[in-house]
């Protein structure tokens, strides 16, 4: 968990800005969806993504870019994208945020039992497959599905006020469809 706090914390901090404030927002997601269709199995999906957003303000005129190049380059690229889009549209502005107050709290949150073991794929495929088998045999259903998501995200907030707000959450998604 956190696994790329101290990295990014490094990199936001060798950031160089002319935005009177500058934040970095780090989103890490992966997921998996295991089910059992008419009961057969369906190969698993696994999918990870993970990016980060920076965003500037500009005599009070905010705007961000976002990148998945989380490399200092990267980084770096990102926040001068933002700037000069804050620059780009500061004519068109609607609202003055300089007097917008900042956060610069520091706070971890973790999802209750969020460090508690999932059970493995098999012990997940052999619940679906019990819950697919239990659906009635009647001809009048011609489909049916027992599925399991799981998705772990973390994100990490970090700005130039100093701020460091780290959020761990885990989902478990259950699903029973049938069909008539």
């Amino acid at each position: 968990m956190f696994d790329t706090s101290a990295l990014l914390r490094q990199r936001f901090a060798a950031l160089r800005s002319k935005a009177e404030l500058f934040s970095l927002r780090h989103v890490k997601q992966s997921h998996q969806a295991l089910s059992v269709r008419r009961n057969v199995a369906e190969p698993p999906f696994f999918s990870q993504d993970e990016g980060a957003m920076l965003t500037v303000r500009v005599n009070g005129v905010e705007a961000y870019a976002a990148t998945a190049d989380l490399s200092q380059a990267g980084l770096q690229r990102a926040l001068e994208q933002a700037e000069a889009l804050a620059r780009q549209i500061a004519r068109y502005n609607l609202l003055d945020l300089r007097e917008q107050p900042v956060t610069s709290a520091r706070h971890d949150h973790i999802s209750p039992n969020f460090d508690q073991p999932v059970p493995n794929l098999a012990d997940c495929l052999g619940l679906l497959a019990a819950e697919s088998a239990s659906v009635p045999k009647d001809s009048r259903l011609v489909d049916w599905q027992a599925g399991l998501g799981l998705s772990l995200v973390e994100q990490t907030y970090l700005n130039s006020a100093g701020a460091e707000l780290r959020h761990a959450q885990r989902f478990l998604f259950p699903g029973l469809g049938v069909t008539a």
